[in-house]
């Protein structure tokens, strides 16, 4: 645990970027008026530049207002803030420090207590989910290989955690590589974290600790490029880490960008490479958190032989679907399962693995079904998956999914009580 010092040098890293931002920015409120959450969230009557004001005061050691907390508590990364911001500000970087301001000052539990226990479930929930699908020389992948390398790789394929959960999608990102020639290494599981959880709660030792560890990791491949899987690692190392890593040591180590970014750099070699055909209308579950990554996906989309794109009318919000109400959610999804429907969509194509980990069997009574954009690329390129995931999540029933991965469980030495606990987790609803 950091003493009073450290805490205090890891708080001053934030501080010093808030009053950075407080130098630059005008509280005009034009990062408020493009949040596509402050209408749902019960606030978008309250004034743009008083609450915009109120956030730079948040991040500078002031107590902000009601309006400030609530709309720092309401975003969910989509990034609409940071085109509409004319100053040079990331506000999506500037809300979410707020948010771990303001939950600092909260009563209750200490700070660690706060995002250790979401954090131990999420662990042995990627743990277990990743062994009930693959057996261990396959799971060997996913770790660094201890032996050295006469040169650096060309890439180092930044995991994060949850991908794992739906390792089929990791699977075909390497093979992907494979077939591009590219040499890379793994690195990722819980064991080297973005900080998620911990800067949510305003944790900014915990988050810096665990963060520049898993840069120096990261960093010791010695490739300045790292390709990042998950969106909410690419901000939370990205956006967050690896600027405060710099402030602190002088140099940034490497250069972290989206997996499938590094991918529409390479379409046409990628193109070259198509052996199927996909003849298949597909539409997009979107979101909007790296732009680049949807213009990315719609060139690799284009490479693809036979792949029609199909654009549903359906607002693009949020990292993921989970960070949104459960409302505004399931009502989002409802609009965009009708209009696939009408449109004559035969696949609805998941981005990013928090989405297909929740609509992977929404397909189920549809006249679509439901698979990663990473399932139609290696359909093109003639490489094999088989998303277990979803064949477990179709199972429902926890004494029927163990039946079923039996010869895992006894392969990965999991322990049943263990096993049940983390279904129940994640197949709970």
């Amino acid at each position: 645990m950091a003493n009073n010092d450290d805490m205090e040098g890891f708080i001053d890293l934030f501080r010093a970027r808030g009053a950075a931002i407080s130098d630059a920015c005008t509280r005009c409120g034009d990062c408020f008026r493009a949040c596509p959450m402050t209408g749902p969230g019960g606030i978008g009557d309250a004034d743009a530049s008083e609450t915009a004001a109120a956030v730079v005061d948040l991040i500078t050691g002031g107590a902000g207002n009601g309006d400030a907390v609530q709309w720092a508590e309401l975003c969910t990364g989509s990034g609409n803030c940071i085109p509409a911001c004319r100053h040079g500000i990331n506000p999506r970087f500037m809300v979410q420090l707020a948010r771990g301001f303001a939950r600092r000052e909260r009563d209750g539990a200490p700070l660690e207590t706060r995002w250790r226990g979401h954090f131990r479930t999420m662990s042995r929930s990627v743990r277990v989910l990743s062994r009930l699908q693959l057996p261990p020389e396959t799971l060997a992948r996913f770790r660094r290989s201890p032996a050295a390398r006469e040169t650096p790789p060309d890439v180092v394929f930044y995991t994060g955690c949850n991908v794992l959960r739906t390792p089929h999608i990791a699977l075909l990102a390497l093979e992907v590589l494979d077939k591009l020639g590219t040499s890379y290494e793994v690195m990722g599981g819980v064991g080297q974290c973005c900080g998620f959880f911990q800067y949510r709660e305003g944790d900014f030792a915990n988050k810096t600790k665990v963060a520049n560890a898993t840069i120096e990791g990261l960093a010791s491949a010695g490739t300045s490029t790292v390709l990042s899987w998950c969106p909410s690692c690419q901000v939370a190392i990205g956006e967050v880490s690896l600027p405060n890593y710099e402030a602190q040591f002088g140099e940034k180590p490497f250069d972290l960008n989206p997996f499938l970014v590094y991918l529409g750099e390479h379409a046409e070699e990628l193109k070259a490479l198509m052996v199927n055909r996909v003849d298949k209308r597909v539409a997009l579950e979107e979101r909007p958190v790296y732009p680049q990554t949807m213009a990315a996906v719609r060139k690799l989309a284009a490479i693809i032989p036979g792949l029609e794109l199909v654009e549903l009318d359906v607002p693009r919000l949020g990292v993921q679907g989970s960070m949104l109400p459960a409302q505004m959610r399931q009502e989002l999804w409802e609009r965009e399962f009708r209009l696939a429907a009408e449109a004559g969509v035969d696949i609805l194509a998941t981005i990013h693995h928090a989405d297909h980990r929740d609509l992977c069997d929404a397909s189920t009574g549809r006249s679509f079904t439901v698979v990663n954009f990473m399932e139609l690329l290696g359909a093109g390129l003639g490489i094999d998956s088989d998303d277990a995931y979803k064949r477990l999540k179709q199972l429902k029933d926890i004494d029927d999914i163990i039946v079923e991965t039996a010869p895992l469980i006894e392969a990965n030495k999991l322990d049943l009580d263990t096993v049940r606990d983390a279904l129940a987790w994640e197949f709970a609803g």
